[in-house]
């Protein structure tokens, strides 16, 4: 069976990784990795930095549709977005594919095949390349379990972690093997244990936004271990990122003119931005497109001084504005979705906040503030601790908007009975609502997964 995993990736693969990735058997038609280059070349490859969470996007109020003939028009070849949009208790057919679902155990199995590479014994000059590769393997393995988490389990709790459902936890790239799933603990067991395997690799931190090492390994432990609620280890990895890099981009240096919802402020890619610490980004598709309109109140919600509201927004001719502030640098057309400096930042405050260190929260992000504001500081006159952290969550919302990040945060809040969010849609005068800890927090996994292995569905 490995022999037509290597089969399908000759496809894939070929086009983008150089001569020298590729030992071509012609009288077995096997494709095999020989060598540690060849393992790490699987994963430098620009398809495992796309995530694939576009339901994540959806399902939230960061932006919206006015007339149900324009959501229809634009989810045309996407019809499952407009289900989603209402969060239909049905949003699949039963012959419609998901990239969330698919692309994610696609890129799952790159890293298993690319962890292949700890049965490889280094010779000296090859050491820091195993290094790189097991590192980058074990985080994008975790990284893509995490979006399937929040995406087709429900939030973690302690109570619900042994109880509640998992994912198919394929921990190798035999495409025959059917696997049932696991419970919620397990798949953030298996995302901890992959995260703290490579945290344990002796390798120095190294910054490249494209393949993930140390730094970013940490980076995602404290994103995780905020999700799961477990705020001290979530603070203590924030803190550790910032003390190797604590850069930001200062918003009063962007002075460019945008021509157009395709601009933007930023490089492409990600280039030379001092803030990022794992590139990732989110294509738009279907509704999550330039046809959207971003959320009046939200736009409402900053400060005359705070640049945000400039950089963010690209103003369309009727007055709605349309968000082109993503990392990426392509404007509205790729959602920046990796990891950066100022997630820590608002980690650690979070995290702060909840252990009684008010004060500390609000200087903690000061520097933040100080990068996004016209004016050098910004005084917070608050001083209760719900107060405090309501401002801390704004900020957090703010400053990670359309990242993905506001349906996990919405889940986990709501699952702890805390600053509990409602989500609402309006189409042609008809309400939608999404209520806290409603079963449809939870999306359904695509049906023919549900029949073709056998798979419990989730509870809508």
């Amino acid at each position: 069976m490995k022999k037509l995993f290597f089969i399908y990736l000759l496809s894939s693969l070929a086009l983008g990784c150089g001569k020298e990735f590729l030992d071509i058997k012609r009288d077995s038609n096997q494709v095999v990795p020989t060598n540690i280059k060849d393992y790490l070349a699987i994963l430098n490859r620009r398809e495992i930095l796309e995530n694939h969470r576009i339901l994540s996007f959806i399902g939230t109020d960061e932006y919206y549709y006015e007339t149900y003939s324009d959501l229809v028009a634009r989810s045309n070849f996407t019809p499952f977005h407009r289900r989603a949009y209402t969060w239909d208790r049905e949003i699949f057919e039963v012959d419609e594919q998901l990239r969330d679902w698919n692309k994610c155990y696609e890129n799952i199995m790159y890293a298993n095949l690319a962890l292949d590479v700890e049965k490889l014994q280094p010779k000296p000059d090859e050491e820091m390349e195993w290094k790189r590769t097991v590192v980058a393997a074990r985080f994008h393995r975790a990284w893509k379990f995490y979006q399937l988490a929040q995406q087709f389990c429900e939030p973690y709790t302690e109570n619900s972690s042994s109880t509640g459902l998992g994912l198919p936890l394929r921990t190798d790239y035999d495409v025959s093997v059917k696997y049932s799933r696991s419970s919620l603990k397990e798949v953030y067991d298996l995302i901890l244990d992959d995260l703290h395997k490579a945290e344990e690799i002796g390798l120095e931190s190294e910054l490249n936004i494209y393949l993930p090492g140390k730094l970013a390994v940490k980076a995602f432990l404290a994103r995780v271990y905020l999700q799961i609620g477990n705020y001290e280890r979530a603070e203590h990895y924030a803190v550790s990122v910032l003390g190797e890099k604590s850069d930001l981009v200062d918003y009063n240096g962007l002075t460019k003119t945008l021509s157009s919802y395709y601009d933007s402020q930023f490089n492409t890619l990600g280039k030379n931005n001092p803030a990022i610490i794992f590139y990732s980004f989110q294509s738009v598709d279907g509704i999550i497109s330039e046809t959207m309109k971003m959320d009046t109140t939200f736009v409402k919600s900053f400060q005359e001084e705070d640049l945000r509201k400039k950089i963010y927004f690209f103003d369309r001719e009727d007055g709605s504005k349309l968000y082109v502030g993503s990392y990426c640098g392509y404007g509205v057309s790729r959602m920046f979705t990796g990891l950066s400096t100022e997630e820590m930042m608002l980690i650690r405050a979070e995290c702060l906040v909840r252990r009684g260190e008010h004060q500390h929260a609000k200087d903690a992000l000061q520097p933040l503030l100080k990068a996004r504001f016209e004016n050098a500081t910004v005084s917070i006159e608050i001083d209760e601790r719900d107060d405090v952290l309501g401002w801390v969550l704004a900020e957090r919302k703010k400053e990670l908007y359309m990242r993905g990040i506001l349906w996990d945060d919405a889940r986990r809040l709501n699952a702890k009975g805390e600053f509990q969010t409602t989500f609402k849609r309006n189409l042609d005068g008809e309400e939608y609502v999404l209520p806290p800890n409603d079963k449809r927090w939870t999306w359904p996994i695509p049906i023919n997964e549900i029949i073709n292995n056998n798979l419990q569905q989730n509870e809508r």
